[in-house]
This record gives structure tokens, sequence and C-alpha cells, in this order.
């Protein structure tokens, strides 16, 4: 093995050992990216890099400075900086991906470090919920916050999306061998764990996900009358799914129920007196006093003030139940521009859709539909508050453009060498 090799597998099992960290053991992931500086330094000093900044690592940095100059105008500085620290994945990842090695990069080692990430929460959530159901005799033990202790369900189910996207294209390459019932299993176990993770928005995206590769597939082995055929039928499959499946009907019903007397009067709908609000009916909530602040404020409220102002709202609406759990907008879209504004917003839809461009561009479907996950949960949950959505999601989007981008320049550079 040539040195050259030899450095490229040490720094891909370095992204492995991150992979797996920001999943099983999330505070840990500062000596991840420790040990993966240290070979990146390595790396200069051998002359293994070259510095490459993409369009990618700009919006989220410029994410990232949005949330620096909302701490200008915060009325909390000590939240802020909070807040900033935290949010420093979006600096880091950037900065650290922008050093691109000059031979080919594979997603193999990252990959099979979030597989393995994921197996391991998936026993340590079996065995979390065996001994709650020793305790309590209630089959509930093994879904949900139960199962899904050390992430919050809607967290996980995202994660495990995504190792789902990768374990696909792992039986494209061939990474594990050539037996289908090896990736037969290890995909399965990545849709097993979103059912018991029990998000309701987690399970919408695999139905939208599993209806588009029918489409696809009905689409190349049966031509256009049936693809049409499909895409009218799939709609009401989901929703037939939705409202009849065990667990989800009864979110499903209390989803309807909320949404109905809800768009009737939105106002009115918050203005009841509540004495116990959960779920869906505070998420409303949450949406209407988050949208009306970032209309009375699109520059921002600044980093760290989002709770106040929000609680403020509440109040002035009544809820003083929902203002006392201080809850967040439980949609990052809302969150993004209540705190830090439209520039805010602007880099966050920036992210996502250059995602998607890039998935088109590249005929690469893993990073479209990590930005259509990325979006789709972001609806129901602010999925960049917690560090563990901001370090995962912030990895695999650099480290993916990354791969694809430096591709294209190889190729690029092979072409005019051959001319």
């Amino acid at each position: 093995m040539d040195k050259t090799i030899g450095y490229k597998i040490v720094y891909e099992v370095s992204l492995a050992l991150m992979a797996f960290l920001m999943l099983v053991v999330p505070k840990l992931i500062a000596i991840g990216v420790i040990v993966y500086l240290g070979i990146i330094i390595v790396g200069i000093i051998k002359h293994k890099f070259k510095f490459s900044i993409n369009l990618m690592n700009v919006l989220i940095l410029l994410l990232y400075l949005s949330y620096a100059i909302g701490s200008l105008y915060t009325e909390h500085p000590d939240i802020a900086v909070r807040y900033l620290e935290y949010k420093m994945m979006l600096v880091f990842f950037p900065i650290l991906f922008s050093f691109q090695l000059k031979e080919k990069l594979s997603l193999k080692l990252p990959s099979i470090g979030l597989f393995f990430g994921v197996i391991v929460l998936m026993v340590l959530g079996v065995i979390h919920s065996i001994g709650l159901y020793l305790e309590t005799s209630n089959l509930s033990s093994f879904v949900r916050g139960m199962f899904s202790y050390i992430h919050h369900p809607t967290y996980f189910s995202s994660f495990t999306f995504v190792a789902m996207l990768l374990a696909q294209y792992a039986k494209e390459q061939r990474w594990l061998g050539d037996k289908k019932s090896v990736y037969t299993t290890l995909i399965s176990l990545m849709i097993l764990c979103q059912f018991l993770s029990l998000s309701f928005a987690g399970i919408l995206m695999l139905l939208i996900y599993g209806s588009f590769m029918l489409l696809r597939w009905v689409s190349n082995h049966f031509g256009k009358i049936y693809f049409l055929a499909v895409l009218v039928i799939s709609p009401i499959v989901i929703f037939f799914f939705i409202s009849k499946a065990p667990g989800i009907k009864l979110q499903f019903e209390t989803s309807k129920k909320f949404m109905v007397e809800y768009v009737k009067d939105p106002i009115s709908f918050i203005e009841l007196d509540q004495t116990y609000v959960q779920g869906d009916e505070a998420r409303l909530i949450m949406w209407t006093v988050s949208a009306l602040e970032f209309a009375d404020n699109p520059m921002g409220a600044g980093t760290g003030n989002v709770d106040d102002k929000l609680k403020i709202r509440l109040e002035d609406f009544g809820q003083y139940d929902v203002a006392n759990h201080n809850y967040n907008s439980h949609n990052q879209f809302l969150q993004t521009a209540v705190e830090v504004g439209i520039f805010g917003l602007l880099f966050l839809l920036g992210i996502i859709g250059y995602s998607i461009y890039l998935g088109f561009r590249f005929k690469n479907m893993f990073i479209t539909f990590l930005g259509i996950n990325l979006a789709f949960n972001s609806l129901f949950e602010s999925m960049l508050q917690r560090q563990s959505g901001i370090v995962f999601f912030t990895f695999w989007l650099c480290l993916i453009s990354v791969v694809l981008l430096s591709r294209k320049s190889i190729a690029n550079k092979r072409a005019s060498f051959e001319n």
C-alpha cells in the first residue's frame, strides 16, 4: 500500500469516527473533530490537500454569520454566546471540509461509521425499552422517546432515513460484498428504527420516499400510463395508511381535528382558554405566534431573544401554560426567521435548495433526499436548534458536497491532461 492510499484511509477513518460518535456519544463529537483536525494538519504539511471552498460551505458559514450579527442586538448576551458556541459546527465543518484531498474521496467508511452508529443506538434503545417494559408492562415502552432516548425521536428518525439512503447507495456500490441479504437486512433495520421512533413527520417522509421509488420503478419498467396511474393512487394509499395504521391513526386524527379548527379561524384558535396544550395543538399555536413575530420584525428579534418574544405573544393570547413551557417554534424556517430575520431564512433555504440542485446536477439521489429530508422535518421541528441536528446535517451536507464537486474537478483535470 503506497503512502497516499495509506493517508487517504486514515482520513476516511476519521470521518467514520465522527459519523459514529455524533450518533452514539454526541457529547464526545469534539474528540472526533480534534482527531480530524489533527489529521488535516498532518495532511497540509504533507501537501495532501488543496483549499477550495464551495457554495455549500459559504451558505452554511453565512447562516452562522447571521446568528453572530443577531448577537449584536440581543437582549440576552449570555444566551447568545451559548447559542454561538453550540452552533460552532456551522463554522468548523465548512472550513475543515474546504481542505479537500487531492485524491478521490469515498463515502464508504463514513457510511459504515453511520451504519454502526444506528445499529448501536437501536440495540441500546431496545435494551432501554425492555427495562421500561419490565417495570410497566406497557408496550408503548418500545416506541417514541422510550426507544429513542438519546436523540429526540424526530431527529433519530431523520438520521436513520439518511442511513437508509446510504445503505441503498452501498448496495449499488457493493461496499459490503455481493450478498443482497446483507443490504436487505441493513435497510430493514433502518426502516424499523424509523417506525419505532414513531415520528409522524419521519413516517410521512418515509412514505413519500417510498412512493418516489415506486414511481421511478414503474416509469422505468411500464411506461407513462402506469406511471400516471401510480402517481394518482400513491397519495390515496398514503392517506389510507396514516389514517388506519395503529399508533399513527391517533396522531393523524388529532392533527386533522386541530387543523380543521385552526383553518376556520387561526386567531380564535390560539385565543381559546387552554388548560393543557401539547402535540399538534401546541405546534399550531407556536407557528402562529412565530409568524406574527416575524411579520413585525422581519430583520429578526436577535440571537437568544426568541423565547422572550414568543412568550410575550403567547401571554397576549392568554396561552400562559404554553408560555411557561418555553417551546421553540417547532419549525426551523420560522425559528430562523424569528431569530435572525429574512437573511438567515434565505441562507437556510439556500442550503436546502443547493443540496437539491447538486442532486439533479450530478444525478445523485442521496444529496437530493438529504436536503428534502432536512426541509420536510424542519416543517415540524426546529431541526437545527439541537446540537445533534446541527452536527449531523452540517457534516453530511459538507461531506457529500465535497465528494461530488471534487470528483468533477478531478475528472476535468484528467480530461484537460488527455487533451
